[in-house]
Parts: structure tokens; sequence; C-alpha cells
């Protein structure tokens, strides 16, 4: 029972930082199409960090280890500028859902944004995860699989409130890329990636 209560504590607070921008996406997601996309993306997105995690753990891998984990983090940045570029693009007069980026691969850009905020997750499940024997760590990760559509779940009920689609679409040309791009300089300032950088120039 501890191990599940601390899995979901764990969870949730590596998770409000990538909170808001699937509330911001089902805010969009007015079909059932699209609303399943989101699902599946988070859910291939937080299995590959989890799955990363792992081998970690076992040793398997060093890839996602060190300040250069932050890496990741440019993801987000590039799509939040490719947001910018392509929404000026945009006819004001369009559906915003037909001619928006963000729904261009739908799955596959919620699968990279989860991916991209998991350094963070990467840094505290790695350790979590070695102080918990064989049948903890099969409990974990259960729990933690579990927690991914309650998670998409609960932003999908905030994303559908009234006010917050009203703001969505007052200010969505410029709030989603912000958005994008915070989660990724986030990633590397939090990993020491930035900085990691700045002393290969200096």
């Amino acid at each position: 029972m501890i191990t599940i209560l601390t899995m979901i504590t764990t969870f949730i607070a590596t998770g409000i930082d990538e909170m808001i921008i699937l509330i911001l996406i089902f805010a969009h997601a007015r079909n059932h199409n699209q609303i399943r996309q989101v699902y599946i993306g988070q859910q291939i997105g937080m299995t590959f960090i989890i799955v990363v995690a792992l081998l970690a753990l076992y040793g398997i891998t060093s890839l996602f280890t060190g300040k250069w984990t932050g890496l990741i983090g440019l993801l987000p940045i590039i799509m939040g500028i490719m947001e910018l570029v392509e929404r000026d693009d945009d006819d004001e007069s369009g559906e915003v859902l037909q001619k928006s980026a963000i729904f261009s691969n739908l799955t596959l850009r919620v699968t990279l944004i989860a991916i991209a905020g998991g350094a963070e997750e990467l840094a505290i499940y790695i350790p979590y995860f070695t102080s918990l024997e064989s049948q903890g760590l099969l409990l974990a990760l259960i729990t933690f699989v579990i927690m991914v559509p309650i998670w998409c779940a609960i932003c999908q009920k905030l994303g559908s409130m009234k006010n917050v689609y009203e703001l969505v679409k007052r200010y969505e040309r410029i709030l989603i890329p912000v958005v994008f791009i915070g989660i990724g300089l986030n990633v590397l300032v939090e990993s020491d990636t930035l900085e990691a950088i700045l002393d290969l120039f200096l």
C-alpha cells in the first residue's frame, strides 16, 4: 500500500509541469478520435520513459543519464517554434483544429511531449526504483501504467470546462507555443544541460 501511494504521489509530482499542455490539447480535442490520439500518445510516451528507467536501473544504458539528459528538452522548443511559424501562416477564418500544427500527427506530438518532459521523471524514478525489491517494483510499475489514463482523464475534464476552453481559444496563438518552449527550457535548466552546453564555450 505504501508503494502504491508513493508511486501515485511521485507520478503526480513529476507530471504537474506537463499537465498544462495536456489540458490545452484536450481543450481543443472536440471529437472522439482526437481524444483517443491524446490518450495513446501519452501512454506511448510515458511507457517509453518507464522502459528507459528500467534499462538504466539494470545498467543496460547510460544514454539518458547525466547532464546531457536534458537535450530531449530541445524537442518541445523546436515544436514551439514550429507552432509560432506555422500559426503565423494560418488563415484566421479557417478551423483551428484542421489547420493547427499541433493536431498534425497528434499521437506522435503528444508522445514527443511526454518523452521530452521525461528528464525529470527519469531523475526521480531511477533512484526510487533502486530502493524497491522485485515485488515492490512490479507494484510500482502497475500503478504507473494505471495512473497514465487517469491523469489524462483529469486533464481532459479540466480541458472540457467552458472557462478553460474559452481561455485557450482566446490566447492559443501564443499560449501553446510558449508552453511548449517553456517546458523545453525547464528541462534544459533542471537537468543542468544548459550549464553543460555553456561550459563547452567557456
